[in-house]
Formats: structure tokens, sequence, C-alpha cells
């Protein structure tokens, strides 16, 4: 009688409600998709309407259309910042790259103390950023700076070398900074799949008699080549975002020299008082990284489907 009542039951509740046990996951994802809607895109979509405002600090917001585009594309200053931008991003992304790959194959070879060299290979990836910034501008300061002192003992310069105050060697500091503390991500990221490769495909290389570099080139690579991919755009997405390392170590100088998109854009908006323009900016380089989002998504979706 008991199983005749709860099945009659349960019929009347799908009959009461059609469709509810398909409907009812959609539900659950409803306060996921408002908490997106109220932190993302709201914000972005009132950002991108600001974008064609003359709108500024304590000022009231008159529609312009796409005047804050076309006098960005006619800006030399934002155009410099574009190239400046590639430079930084291109550069770091290298050495980061190459600084990764070998850390990870050295770190993934057995050796006493291996542990503890993992461990310092988290370092600079957990320290705020902030903190990290400001050491660097101690360690490359003018004066009383550790690496000109350094420097100097070893007989290298006689006159304290003024890092920040020529545009080649303003844009190395960043490029260093950047690449310390964003090398741990690669090696961690490559030494994790280093992991995956069965010991097999190395045996068998050294049974044919292959060297090192030919077992590295044959079989190490091919092996690592889509961590490398959707690392390198990963880590693309934050250099290219980077703002606190270039704004406390050179605040853009000097002359611009060093002025990435982000800093540009700042000082636009806040400086310059100028909120459109300073939001077109962001507005530019959306499609940037709308382009590198898909392509990590696409390959994270292949690799699932294999």
């Amino acid at each position: 009688m008991g199983n005749i009542t709860s099945k009659f039951r349960q019929k009347s509740t799908e009959r009461a409600l059609p469709g509810s046990k398909k409907s009812f996951p959609y539900l659950l994802n409803i306060p996921m998709f408002l908490y997106l809607a109220c932190v993302l895109f709201v914000p972005m979509i009132w950002g991108i309407s600001l974008s064609f405002t003359d709108k500024a600090i304590g000022g009231e917001a008159s529609f312009i259309g796409l005047g804050n585009y076309i006098k960005l594309i006619n800006d030399k200053e934002y155009l410099l910042s574009l190239w400046k931008t590639v430079q930084f991003a291109t550069i770091s992304l290298f050495f980061k790259l190459i600084l990764g790959v070998l850390m990870a194959v050295v770190l993934n070879v057995e050796f006493k103390g291996r542990n503890i060299a993992r461990a310092l290979l988290l370092v600079p990836w957990t320290l705020p950023n902030v903190v990290a910034v400001l050491n660097w501008k101690w360690l490359f300061a003018s004066t009383g700076g550790i690496i000109n002192h350094i420097m100097k003992l070893a007989g290298l310069i006689e006159k304290d070398i003024v890092w920040f105050g020529t545009a080649s060697l303003a844009l190395t500091t960043i490029i260093v900074a950047n690449v310390w503390r964003g090398t741990p991500f690669f090696g961690i990221s490559i030494l994790a799949k280093l992991q995956t490769i069965s010991k097999d495909y190395y045996e068998a290389a050294d049974i044919d008699g292959a060297k090192v570099w030919q077992k590295f080139l044959y079989i190490t690579i091919p092996s690592i080549m889509d961590t490398i991919f959707l690392t390198t755009l990963m880590s693309s997405i934050w250099t290219i975002n980077e703002f606190e390392t270039v704004w406390l170590l050179t605040g853009g100088g000097p002359n611009g020299q060093t002025q990435v998109m982000n800093v540009y854009s700042y000082k636009t908006a806040m400086a310059s008082m100028q909120i459109g323009r300073g939001i077109a900016v962001s507005v530019l380089a959306m499609p940037v990284f709308l382009l590198i989002i898909s392509l990590i998504t696409k390959k994270s979706l292949s690799d699932e489907n294999m």
C-alpha cells in the first residue's frame, strides 16, 4: 500500500511540474548567473558605455560617439604605449618560457634537496607583488642599491648606474622583475606535465642510442607543447595587464619609454581626469583578451574530448 501511495504521489508531482527534472539544474545556476551579472557583465557594459562619452571626474557625461577612439588612434603617446606593451610582453614571455622549461627539467631529475628546491621555486609566485616590486626598486636604486654595489665590488663599473633614468635600462628592470615573478608559473605547470611522461619512452630511446638532446627534442618537447601553449596564453593575459610593477618601478618613465597600456590608461583616467578616454583604452584591448580566452577555452575543450 505504501509503495502504491508513493508512486501515485511521484506521478502526480511530475504532472504538476512538467519538465521539472530538466529545468532543476538550470535553476541551481541562477545564483551564479546573478553574481556574474553583478560583478562582471553590468560593470563591463557600464564601462563600455562610458567610453562613448566625455566623462571626466566630477563632471557630467555627454555622448560623443567614437570621439575617444578617434583621439586615441591619432595619439602618438597611446601608440607608443601599445608598442612598449608589445615589447614588454614579448620579451618577458620569452624569458619566462625558457627559464620555466629549464627549471622544470632540472627539478624533474631526482637529487638531494629536490623538495626544498621545488618549495623555493614557489617563493616569487607567493610573495605579494607590491612587496616584491619594492624590493626590486631597492635593488636597482642608483644610490645605495645593492646591484650597483655588487658591480662596483666586482670592478664592472666605477660610477653608479641610473637604472630608471634611461629607456633601455628602465625597460630591462621591469622585465627582470616580471620574469622573476612569472617564471614559477611556467616551471610548476611544465613540471607537472613532465611527471606524466612515461619513462618507457626514454628507456626505448636509450636502447636506440639516442643522445640527451635528442630525447629532449623528440620526446620531452612534443609531450609538453600543449602545456606550454596554454601556460603562455594565460601568462600573456597577466603580462599585458601588468600595472603594479611598471607603476611602482618607473611610473612609465623616462619620457614614456616604459609606459605600457595600463599605465597610459591610468594616467589618462586619473591624472588627466578623462574617464571616458581612459576606459576606451581598455575597451580597445578587449578583443585581444577575448581572442586569448577563446583559444584557451578551445584548447581545453579539445583536450577533454580526446
